[in-house]
């Protein structure tokens, strides 16, 4: 049992009930130093997870012990998806690093080594305010039709007014954007297959953004994982003239020699995945698939620690690497942390209508934004702190796990 100041006394877990999705963890040591972790879907879940298993082994450790930690929680969850154990190691390994900045006063990417340089340029993911709030599968629509008097409603503007979305867009100094036009469509038929009118309404907000603006914008295609083969192929084909940035996820993550189809099927870099729970498979990703570009969500696949040795994987394979965000503030942080540190790393994923409207709800100490560009808050650790008005909430629900409890 550790008697130094960095032992861990309090472990707490909170979620607010008008962002069911969201838990925030935070770490408390006996010197008084709290980190803050996070992650995303599978809320109650993930708080019986830290409370019933991670709770009773973390109390009393060292939280400057962050390898050990993490190689201890990892044998609970292995190379599976992200369920409840990936999700909540996740969130505690964010936490310790946070404590790690903190206790040096520095910044996470000074912890991490130092800079490769000093902002990072973002992209902005077009989901609109209520995108993925709901408690039921994250989701990909609207949530009820009435979108007037809401700012940054992207979601539904892809879908009407990409011009106007785009240049919104452009005069934020963002110069490139995420849009998921075929969603609706693999609704419509299970993924399986896409007609020719179908193809031409996906099409569509391509086409017009490229009328509008030429080159200005880089625009990312997301299938979510959605689509069979065959479907995703005639997707990449019919969208190659129009010059996207990258296909994001054509096809579920099962199969990596169904994913070395699909990348030798076209020349648009595949990005994979945000939706992997664990670093190992990205080997798998790079040697036999070839995808052209290495995305991770930090509060999914366990964490910093898996997080810097997914970039440097992908680095030795001289393959950019991005961090996802569309989950909550402390993954944005980190991952600004991540991509000032990681030579390789290109672009930051952000949401401007969570930027700009929930985030500053939840947190203080947000990355700043500038001109299209995101730099880390100057604050030690990764920045983020949780507002103390969120904590008197009445929707709050907060669980404390601590010594001698």
């Amino acid at each position: 049992m550790s008697t130094s100041p960095a032992r861990i006394i309090r472990i707490s877990t909170l979620v607010a009930g008008r962002y069911p999705n969201l838990v925030f963890v935070e770490i408390e040591t006996a010197d008084g130093l709290v980190g803050l972790g996070e992650t995303y879907f599978g809320a109650e879940a993930v708080t019986a997870y830290i409370h019933e298993t991670v709770a009773p082994y973390l109390l009393s450790q060292d939280a400057r012990d962050i390898p050990r930690h993490w190689a201890a929680l990892y044998n609970y969850w292995g190379r599976s998806g992200i369920g409840a154990e990936a999700r909540g190691a996740s969130a505690i390994d964010l936490a310790l690093w946070d404590l790690a900045g903190k206790r040096q006063g520095i910044p996470l990417y000074e912890s991490l080594g130092g800079a490769s340089r000093h902002d990072i340029a973002a992209y902005n993911t077009c989901g609109g305010p209520e995108y993925g709030r709901a408690r039921s599968v994250p989701g990909d629509r609207l949530f009820g039709d009435a979108v007037a008097g809401r700012a940054y409603e992207d979601l539904w503007a892809f879908q009407h007014e990409p011009e106007q979305l785009a240049a919104s867009l452009l005069e934020m100094g963002f110069q490139a954007m995420k849009i998921w036009p075929f969603d609706e469509i693999a609704d419509e038929t299970a993924g399986t297959w896409i007609n020719t009118r179908q193809m031409q309404r996906g099409l569509e907000p391509f086409r017009r953004i490229r009328d509008a603006f030429g080159d200005r914008m880089d625009i990312a295609l997301e299938l979510h994982g959605r689509w069979s083969l065959p479907g995703a192929l005639a997707i990449a084909r019919a969208v190659e003239p129009f010059g996207p940035m990258w296909i994001e996820d054509p096809i579920r993550m099962d199969s990596v020699d169904v994913l070395a189809e699909f990348v030798r099927g076209t020349a648009i870099p595949t990005v994979a995945s945000e939706n992997l729970g664990s670093p190992f498979p990205y080997r798998e990703l790079l040697e036999r698939a070839g995808v052209g570009i290495i995305m991770a969500d930090p509060s999914w696949v366990g964490g910093v620690t898996p997080s810097r040795k997914i970039a440097d994987l992908a680095a030795l394979h001289l393959r950019p690497f991005t961090p996802h965000d569309c989950t909550g503030p402390v993954t944005l942080a980190v991952g600004v942390h991540l991509c000032l540190n990681a030579s390789n790393a290109f672009v930051q994923e952000m949401v401007r209508a969570y930027y700009f409207g929930w985030y500053g709800e939840l947190v203080d100490g947000l990355p700043v934004f500038e001109s299209g560009r995101l730099r880390p808050a100057d604050r030690p650790g990764h920045g983020a702190v949780l507002r103390d008005e969120v904590r008197t909430w009445e929707d709050t629900r907060a669980r404390v796990s601590e010594v001698g409890a």
